[in-house]
């Protein structure tokens, strides 16, 4: 899965947060644009379009109105079948597309979830070169295996740590606060490990099959995005009617 930040502010950002916020940002655009943009390379445009379907995906965490989606599916697979310099605007441009269209979020967050995607694609990236500079699939066995795995585990908590430091900054709660009430890993960690599962999967059957394969995996991401909804609908539920630290710590980081 893929989270970002989507909170409507009625009160000034805290300095911190605004300085974090801005180096995101900052951090990102030069992941982004450093490379070079490779805009007439049409593998760009075919990924940025297969994250866009990842994107639409989407539904809020119980805890300051962040927002996860399916779009890590697609992210992962463009990691494992692209150079690292068309995989990363291909994901940004997608998340920034989709937020400013589909969720209408005002410019900054779009471009802070932006930014945040580039830099988790950037650093799974990184794992990926490390562990297999020939290219993912030119290992076997093991390898693979430890390959993928590194890679999928760099994406979680990459994704995962943006988000959790924002909230605190913005609610004043601890990090790990955070992180345990908006992901816990009981319900998490599954339909995650199911999402970069279905990447790889794409990611393979797109070197088979070619562009079609988007086709095939819709599908089965749309079973898993509507089983993790059911899970954090629950979990809203029992938020609310059960736990009242959390309504409180929800109104510290909401409108």
């Amino acid at each position: 899965m893929a989270f970002t930040l989507a909170a409507v502010r009625s009160r000034p950002m805290p300095i911190a947060l605004r300085a974090f916020v801005a180096t995101v940002i900052a951090a990102g655009l030069f992941a982004v644009l450093a490379p070079g943009l490779p805009l007439r390379d049409p593998r760009l445009w075919y990924w940025a379009a297969a994250c866009a379907v990842g994107e639409m995906m989407w539904l809020r965490l119980p805890l300051g109105r962040a927002t996860m989606s399916m779009g890590s599916t697609a992210n992962f697979a463009a990691l494992l079948v692209l150079p690292t310099p068309i995989a990363i605007p291909a994901a940004a441009l997608a998340s920034l597309t989709m937020e400013r269209t589909a969720m209408r979020k005002p410019l900054v967050r779009a471009l802070f979830n932006a930014a945040g995607t580039a830099l988790a694609m950037g650093a799974t990236g990184m794992v990926l070169r490390l562990m297999a500079p020939h290219g993912v699939f030119e290992l076997h066995n093991g390898k693979l295996f430890l390959a993928l795995v590194s890679a999928a585990i760099a994406y979680y908590v990459f994704n995962r740590s943006l988000v959790s430091a924002v909230l605190a900054l913005d609610g004043a709660l601890p990090m790990s606060l955070v992180w345990r009430r908006n992901f816990g890993f009981s319900r998490d960690l599954l339909p995650s490990g199911a999402a970069m599962s279905l990447g790889v999967l794409l990611a393979e059957l797109h070197q088979q099959v070619g562009p079609m394969a988007l086709l095939f995996a819709v599908l089965p991401v749309l079973i898993v995005f509507q089983a993790q909804r059911r899970m954090y609908s629950s979990a809203v539920v029992r938020a609310n009617g059960r736990t009242p630290g959390l309504i409180e710590m929800k109104r510290a980081v909401n409108e």
